[in-house]
């Protein structure tokens, strides 16, 4: 459950993997417009609305994130721009269909290659960019420079675009047969068998992203800011997915670096407060989420009230912002509960034995004012327990049974070519992009 609201969260960053991926399945034909809609003839016929073809945009958005997809983006990236090309080149001649990722400061974004071309020096990819419809668009990468640039990447809500540019690293390549599957589930895994601490963060709105602000005892730090992201913490990683805002932020911090303090922020002092999605999970303990208005501070300026999440070697604290409450859920094993914060508020979580989640409410001076634990086995049925605060300071737990929902992929996940249906009419209908070669 976790999960679903960090990924459901995270889609409002964009779908725009998604929409690649599918593009990319319509220029392989792997699939057909018809399937979505009978009487579509080609994909232009296609409308918002239609359930198939959201799910199956989801569906494909969301393979980004499994083990077997992010392994081959993220080994593509290792490779230089110019050698990209040559394998796109390679892919398209043979009929192999790839997604690219472009990645420029904290934001993350997907398009759908169809051919490469030659330019003086450079190299010409030409790409379907879901963000801008019927129009082709070009990655440019230099032969001299190494290097790629793409004009007019975003554009912002004042009218104005962003040129995105970048080098080895920013640039990747994910072709469709690592879509395929069978997938293992990559987030199944219990927190005991956790390496490093991983947290995810994803913001609600993309357009009032929270930017993670992390600092270790040491003074290394991880810093976000809307235009670059600074980690000098040795062994960490920041990745993002594509979307605005980072879409879905994940952030790995070596098990070596047991105290740090992790802080959200807002871009500007004009922006509200960041709605996010935060989740943290370390090894031996439970997974904690916390989501709501976190982001108060403005990014560059000095925080005022105590870090979010702060991590120690035992224990993992969660203290709401002053402004208002936040809202929290605490996992392990096939146990979830949730509780809501209130605002100033701060919530301990230990790590004990015997299987158990043990939550502790403390006051102002450190002092512990009420304490509860919940069993945590892997063996035990699923239960979903909500805690409250009773008038005594007490915290009040009740359990109930969680019924499992099944899960099933999209009905048309194969990768059998789609056929068109038969037609006794024809259509003078010009393409939507043409190429025209250089001169």
């Amino acid at each position: 459950m976790q999960k679903l609201e960090e990924w459901n969260n995270a889609l409002a960053g964009g779908r725009c993997e998604g929409l690649a991926t599918l593009s990319t399945r319509f220029f392989l034909k792997l699939d057909d417009p018809s399937t979505f809609n009978r009487t579509a003839t080609r994909v232009a016929d296609l409308r918002r609305g239609n359930q198939l073809l959201d799910s199956n945009i989801v569906y494909w958005w969301a393979t980004q994130f499994l083990t077997e997809v992010a392994d081959r983006a993220a080994t593509s990236r290792t490779k230089s721009p110019l050698q990209l090309v040559d394998d796109l080149i390679q892919g398209l001649a043979n009929g192999i269909g790839y997604t690219v990722g472009l990645y420029f400061g904290s934001s993350g974004h997907a398009v759908t290659p169809f051919a490469v071309t030659h330019r003086n020096n450079d190299f010409i990819i030409h790409v379907y960019d879901n963000n801008f419809p019927g129009v082709r668009k070009e990655i440019v990468v230099s032969g001299s420079a190494n290097s790629w640039s793409y004009s007019a990447a975003r554009a912002q809500p004042d009218g104005s675009t962003v040129d995105w540019t970048g080098a080895t690293g920013t640039l990747e390549l994910t072709p469709m047969s690592s879509r395929k599957g069978p997938f293992e589930c990559s987030f199944c895994a219990t927190s005991t068998t956790t390496k490093d601490t991983v947290v995810t963060i994803a913001s609600r709105d993309p357009s009032a992203a929270g930017y993670p602000f992390i600092t270790t005892r040491d003074g290394q730090r991880i810093e976000a800011t809307p235009d670059a992201v600074v980690n000098t913490i040795t062994g960490a990683t920041y990745d993002v997915s594509k979307g605005t805002g980072g879409g879905l932020v994940t952030i790995h911090i070596p098990n070596k670096i047991t105290e740090f303090d992790l802080e959200m922020r807002r871009g500007s002092s004009v922006i509200p407060a960041a709605d996010v999605v935060i989740s943290i999970r370390r090894p031996l303990m439970a997974n904690i989420q916390v989501s709501g208005d976190l982001a108060h501070t403005v990014v560059g300026s000095l925080s005022k009230s105590a870090a979010l999440i702060a991590v120690r070697s035992d224990s993992t604290s969660v203290s709401a912002p002053l402004e208002n409450s936040a809202r929290l859920s605490i996992a392990s094993g096939a146990q979830l509960s949730r509780t809501e914060l209130p605002r100033g508020h701060t919530l301990l979580v230990h790590q004990i034995e015997n299987s158990a989640i043990e939550i502790a409410i403390k006051g102002e001076n450190g002092s512990e004012i009420s304490s509860t634990s919940l069993n945590a086995s892997e063996t035990s049925s699923a239960t979903e327990v909500t805690l409250a605060i009773d008038e005594s300071g007490t915290i009040v737990s009740t359990a109930s049974t969680v019924e499992p929902v099944p899960v099933r992929a999209p009905s048309i996940t194969n990768f059998t070519p789609g056929k068109k249906k038969p037609t006794s009419s024809t259509t003078t209908d010009p393409t939507s992009i043409e190429i025209a070669l250089p001169d």
